[in-house]
């Protein structure tokens, strides 16, 4: 005996009826969000949003574009997810600072994630976040361990130079200065934060190097698979595959770290050391304590466990070395285009340096011409040209509904080139931050480091960094433009702003 179904067509085609009814309903109402709470912006296509816009174009481009078309508040979509963003100082004042219990959850710009990069703090809110962040602050604005930071930001510096004399024998017409300065961020980073010796590095530097490098590219705006996985996040554990280098280099780094830990542990209880002993950035976070909420609703102290650790590391490791070799060569990129600024830089150091020697953390901090100098290269080559927010309760500011769920961009960039805050904006000036004209300007006009409560933590670190790097080069070298120097310099979002090419300059010896 056979049995036969037999299909109705008509039935068929209902049903197929009904859900492109359906999808065409979501669609609609999807696309139509920001339009609901009259929100301007590009008008979307399904699916996809507005993010093919930025395709093959200057990622920051757009976002001048997308202000001077739509004003200083507008929405754009992010294939099916609607956001909002703000070019607005006193908008940037209320969603960073005076409604941050609002928009209190940073947006992770990394999508491939493994652990325990989960438990980073960017990955991490509420009172966990808070707790963990009370640890960060101090170990990165601690007076002790900014000193041993800036004794071991010296020694790699110095070598720094002896690979810049060795260099430049070879080279012709010019050189590209990125890979030294990578080095030299990458032994800094490793110095200051795991206080490996020359004898580690040698052991341990190519895979950390290969981790800091593949971690960025990984969160890459030039990244076709990361750019699909923050497009469509359901997506990402397939997309995964093709992040084969970085979860290799990641896991190599994890267990180099859980080895590293155990030999610092040891190397700590022998010597029975103290918080104020701390050599390095990792013997602090071990003696550390946080607080934590039992579960009957006490708070106690406890140890950072060894994952908790290493999350911190890890997040080191990837966030210096990108942002501070970036800020770095755009600086000397400055340098090399601005003959006089470079002058009055040299002569600022001659005067409060002197021309060779050792210089203190003191100096290094008095240098103001060189604080203006960070700044105005800042503005012109913004490492984070926007910072991004949650928005954890549906509410109205200033006129504008933001719904719960919805990421709140506060972009920067365009602020910077904004003749109403500064005064022919294309035109590279490091006197207008003097202090004087700082202080008669908006506070939130210029956020190198953010602002608010989940600023970032290590602007004393980072400036520590770039200032001994730029000492020493400038100190022993002259820069100029030659040939193979790209100028305007083509810029690239890896996932930070950074010279897409490095940055080629000439370097003639001043004695």
């Amino acid at each position: 005996m056979s049995l036969s179904l037999e299909v109705n067509p008509c039935l068929v085609l209902a049903f197929l009826g009904m859900c492109l009814a359906i999808i065409y309903r979501y669609m609609v109402d999807t696309y139509s969000t920001l339009e609901r709470l009259g929100v301007p912006g590009p008008k979307p296509i399904w699916i996809f949003g507005n993010v093919l816009e930025f395709k093959g174009k200057n990622v920051l481009q757009v976002f001048d574009d997308w202000k001077k078309k739509f004003g200083s508040v507008y929405g754009f979509y992010e294939g099916f997810r609607p956001g909002i963003v703000v070019n607005d100082v006193d908008f940037a004042k209320d969603v960073l600072s005076r409604h941050f219990e609002l928009f209190n959850v940073r947006t992770s710009y990394r999508p491939f994630v493994y652990y325990p990069d989960n438990i980073r703090l960017i990955e991490i809110d509420g009172e966990h976040w808070k707790n963990q962040r009370t640890v960060i602050n101090k170990m990165l604005n601690c007076t002790g361990t900014l000193q041993r930071a800036f004794e071991k930001t010296r020694i790699a510096s110095s070598r720094m130079l002896h690979q810049l004399s060795d260099d430049l024998k070879i080279a012709t017409e010019g050189m590209n200065i990125s890979k030294v300065i990578d080095s030299y961020v990458s032994e800094g980073v490793m110095r200051i934060v795991l206080d490996m010796d020359d004898e580690k590095l040698a052991k341990y530097n190519d895979s950390i190097y290969d981790y800091e490098i593949a971690s960025n590219w990984s969160a890459s705006a030039e990244n076709e698979a990361a750019g699909l996985a923050r497009l469509f996040p359901s997506l990402t554990p397939l997309l995964k595959l093709a992040d084969r280098k970085h979860k290799t280099s990641h896991n190599t780094v994890v267990d180099i770290l859980r080895e590293h830990i155990d030999t610092t542990l040891t190397g700590q209880n022998n010597n029975k050391k103290v918080d104020d002993d701390n050599v390095s950035f990792l013997s602090f976070l071990l003696s550390s304590k946080v607080l934590c909420r039992e579960l009957d609703g006490s708070l106690t102290r406890r140890g950072l466990t060894s994952d908790e650790t290493i999350a911190h590391i890890l997040s080191l490791l990837s966030e210096m070395y990108s942002t501070t070799t970036a800020m770095i060569q755009f600086i000397l990129y400055e340098l090399a285009c601005n003959q006089n600024c470079q002058t009055k830089l040299y002569d600022e150091m001659c005067r409060i340096c002197g021309k060779d020697g050792e210089i203190s953390l003191a100096e290094l901090q008095t240098l103001e011409y060189l604080d203006m100098l960070f700044n105005e290269t800042y503005r012109h080559h913004p490492i984070a040209p926007g910072i991004s927010r949650v928005c954890t309760e549906t509410c109205k500011i200033r006129g504008v509904t933001f719904k719960k769920g919805m990421v709140v961009r506060v972009m920067t960039s365009p602020l910077y080139k904004d003749a109403n805050l500064f005064y022919n904006p294309e035109r590279f000036m490091p006197e207008r931050f003097s202090k004087r004209k700082r202080l008669e300007s908006h506070q939130y006009s210029f956020l190198p480091f953010g602002r608010g409560p989940r600023m970032c933590p290590g602007q004393k670190l980072a400036m520590i960094q770039v200032k001994m790097a730029i000492i020493d080069i400038i100190r022993n070298y002259m820069l100029t433009t030659c040939k193979h120097t790209e100028i305007p310099l083509k810029e690239g979002l890896r996932p930070s702003l950074t010279p897409a090419n490095g940055v080629c300059i000439s370097m003639c010896r001043r004695f």
